[in-house]
């Protein structure tokens, strides 16, 4: 992986550094929330540790979800 003038290493599939990144977590009067691209922000949670355990699974569902779906085309289109 490349360095970026930050000195922070580059996410996998990277070559150049983000302009700009914010925190997937945040916090509103004492309730934290993450943010997803796919959907509203998720939350509120009590803690930070809350909303990342959430992440995780949020991360875990979605994954699982999507193989299933594209596994579910394609034996459709197969029976076509």
């Amino acid at each position: 992986m490349m360095e970026n003038i930050n000195n922070k290493k580059n996410r996998s599939g990277e070559n150049t550094q983000s302009a700009y990144r914010t925190s997937r977590f945040y916090c509103v009067a004492t309730q934290w929330y993450f943010s997803v691209r796919e959907k509203e922000d998720q939350g509120p949670y009590s803690s930070k540790l809350s909303a990342e355990k959430e992440l995780k699974m949020y991360l875990s569902d979605y994954e699982y979800f999507n193989e299933n779906n594209s596994q579910l085309i394609v034996n459709t289109i197969k029976l076509i």
